[in-house]
């Protein structure tokens, strides 16, 4: 049964961020509190590299649900507590409560709802796969899976991937070249399936119409029923959430190549198996075999330990707040061993010249493919 309780730290951790708000004043932080707390136990515990044997599939796929409640009813809790003078956004003290209020939302308009509309996304059902939609409505981009499922799982570690960063590449500028190819993939890849099927592109069946409709409707929601200053907050938040998103897959594909058209292997994505990001992350940190099967339930993925891993992605994303110490404790160590003992000669090939093109040490050349002195374990 732990096995399967231990997903309802997503609904917990967004149920925080709701409370803050039904309470209000200096609680409307209580949902970015939640931030530290996890990356203490993160960095902490030892690695889990279980896999999930008792898992309640019924109970697991629930706690996903009750998120998907949580996130729209953690957005009307803000409304609510500005209109009933909880968190008011004007006056003294207001820089706080806007600061609290901003950074809450983001924090949890990406995390964990990224995680739980991922899972969401990749299901049969129309069911869940609308869920999905509304969930990534809130980090900004209500239409990821279609881009998602057509370009990232097909073009992986490749120049055509979006969602891959490359070699020297700092977390601020790919998150805009993320975001905007998320959405550049979205509209091509929705206009194409239209035209396949003998319909125009600006047809009503777009999903464009949908996702513009979607965006505006919470910044609305907030505009008539908690003001102008709010509706702004809601914008702000729903841009948070979408930076940290795409923040994620900097770090959970950072570097890492492969030959176009060449089979997707266990060396083609990084594992963080930490003992809070794996349930808070809906086992999305346990990454490589949702890319080798991405029908495959969260709560099935098993553990790869021998593949390549990072750090805490908690600790990874701080890191990358700072670019230098990214790269030179992070971002190299690791790639130099996922060249020298993972990748294979071609990729060897199109490391080194990419490690050229980011101004980065040849360091095959040192050493051809010999084991690499800095371990891939965290």
């Amino acid at each position: 049964m732990l096995d399967t309780l231990r997903y309802y730290l997503v609904p917990a951790t967004t149920l925080c961020g709701v409370i803050g708000f039904l309470i209000g004043g200096n609680a409307v932080w209580l949902g970015l509190a939640t931030f530290p707390v996890l990356l203490l136990f993160d960095v902490v515990l030892p690695r889990d590299e279980a896999r999930r044997h008792r898992v309640v599939p019924f109970l697991a796929d629930l706690a996903l649900y009750l998120h998907v409640a949580l996130i729209v009813a953690l957005y009307a809790a803000f409304a609510a507590s500005v209109q009933r003078g909880l968190n008011p956004l004007t006056g003294p003290g207001a820089a706080s409560q806007i600061v609290g209020s901003l950074l809450s939302l983001g924090w949890l308009s990406a995390v964990p709802n990224l995680p739980v509309a991922h899972e969401l996304m990749h299901r049969r059902h129309w069911f869940p796969r609308r869920m999905a939609q509304l969930a990534s409505t809130f980090y900004g981009d209500p239409n990821r899976d279609v881009g998602h499922v057509l370009t990232h799982h097909i073009h992986l570690d490749t120049p055509r991937d979006c969602d891959t960063p490359y070699r020297g590449e700092i977390l601020y500028t790919f998150v805009w070249r993320a975001t905007f190819g998320s959405y550049a993939d979205a509209v091509r890849c929705e206009a194409g399936n239209l035209r396949r099927s003998g319909r125009s592109a600006w047809s009503l069946r777009n999903r464009l119409w949908q996702q513009l409709a979607l965006l505006a409707l919470p910044p609305g929601l907030c505009a008539v029923f908690a003001g102008p200053v709010a509706a702004l907050i809601c914008m702000g938040a729903m841009f948070i959430g979408k930076a940290l998103v795409e923040g994620f897959n900097y770090f959970q594909h950072y570097g890492l190549l492969r030959v176009e058209g060449a089979p997707v292997q266990l060396h083609h994505a990084w594992n963080h198996l930490g003992p809070v990001v794996r349930p808070l992350g809906v086992e999305i940190t346990n990454h490589i075999h949702h890319h080798l099967d991405s029908y495959r339930r969260f709560y099935e993925l098993p553990p790869e330990p021998q593949a390549p891993q990072m750090p805490s992605l908690f600790l990874c994303f701080l890191l990358g707040l700072v670019p230098p110490l990214w790269f030179a404790w992070v971002a190299k160590p690791r790639l130099r061993d996922w060249d020298r003992r993972f990748a294979t000669p071609a990729e060897r090939k199109l490391a080194m010249a990419a490690n050229a093109r980011a101004g980065w040490p040849l360091w095959l050349e040192d050493g051809g493919a010999a084991t690499a002195s800095v371990t891939a374990r965290a």
